[in-house]
């Protein structure tokens, strides 16, 4: 695998304008999405944000926003106002919006989860699934419809979660079916978390897909999360899931990347995440993805669970790491 550090291309790379190279105009030429996932609608109001987001990036997708709880809070009752001001900032930028997501684990109302008959939920879907992708149709172009549906580390199957509970093991391939009526031309993703690497979870999912396909349930591909926790996948394991699921006729995509590093004294952890988002984004695009987003992109709005981490490409003050320079330049490349 090509190791690209990011001073060899770059040796100014310290002293670059955020805006001096473009990540989204490289992917433009190259035919590739470059998102940034977690926008919580309200860091649009810092121009900074939004200079940044909409210069280097071509797709983004909410952070919660979609969720659930969020989206309609109480039954019948749904918020559009932050979910439309994303949308309205990407049509005016010329970006891609991804809907994240319809179902999780996470963040289900009180009100939804005290219906436990199957018919009740399957209509409560129905009625969600449609009003959100029917008012978004055309504007969001794929939806992550189920995310996180298995054990943290796999090897014990679904998890057991609220849907599960209810509809039982199939209601993967229900809130498939539901979301292919309510929107026949989205593009249908199931988003899954430490598949590349657990192998046991990554034979879990690939299993389940292609059950999905061999019934018929319209799902289009698969998303990779991608959180990195300091240290990457095995080389060339990202080019075996990606066959696999083309394979299938399945499309990949990377879907929240982001590199946890504990942070070591002379900024001696930028060289390694800047090695392993050039790496993987290398490995990826090679392997033919052609969707790849972050899980946001500047340290000042990221979230991790590695004390002292910093995941994004960009620092606190919006100037690009060595991560960004090694990101451009594995797109660059394509």
């Amino acid at each position: 695998m090509l190791t690209l550090v990011a001073s060899a291309y770059f040796p100014a790379a310290a002293n670059a304008d955020a805006t001096a190279l473009s990540l989204r105009g490289q992917a433009a030429r190259a035919g590739i999405l470059i998102g940034s996932g977690a926008i919580n609608p309200d860091y649009l109001d810092e121009p900074q944000f939004a200079r940044v987001l909409a210069t280097q990036f071509n797709s983004l997708s909410p952070e919660n926003e979609l969720k659930w709880a969020n989206s309609q809070p109480q039954q019948g009752a749904f918020d559009f106002t932050k979910l439309d001001r994303l949308v309205s900032f990407a049509k005016q930028h010329r970006m891609a919006v991804k809907g994240h997501g319809l179902i999780s684990s996470c963040c289900n109302p009180p009100w939804l989860e005290q219906i436990q008959d199957p018919a009740q939920l399957r209509a409560a879907m129905t009625t969600h699934f449609k009003t959100l992708m029917t008012r978004y149709a055309g504007k969001m172009d794929r939806w992550d419809v189920a995310t996180e549906i298995f054990s943290t580390f796999g090897g014990t199957g679904l998890e057991k979660n609220y849907f599960y509970r209810v509809l039982g093991p199939d209601y993967v391939a229900e809130a498939f079916r539901i979301a292919h009526a309510a929107n026949p031309k989205a593009k249908l993703f199931l988003n899954e978390s430490l598949v590349e690497y657990y192998p046991a979870k990554r034979q879990e999912l690939y299993d389940l897909v292609a059950d999905l396909v061999r019934r018929g349930v319209p799902i289009s591909g698969v998303g990779l999360e991608t959180h990195l926790t300091f240290s990457p996948p095995e080389p060339g394991v990202i080019t075996d899931i990606v066959k696999s699921y083309k394979a299938l006729g399945l499309q990949v995509a990377i879907t929240e990347m982001d590199v946890h590093l504990t942070p070591l004294p002379n900024n001696g952890e930028y060289g390694n995440q800047a090695e392993i988002y050039g790496n993987i984004v290398n490995e990826a695009l090679d392997a033919g993805v052609r969707d790849i987003s972050f899980w946001g992109f500047t340290d000042k709005h990221a979230y991790t669970w590695v004390p002292g981490a910093k995941p994004l490409m960009f620092d606190e003050q919006y100037r690009p790491k060595p991560a960004f320079f090694a990101t451009w330049t594995a797109v660059a490349r394509h």
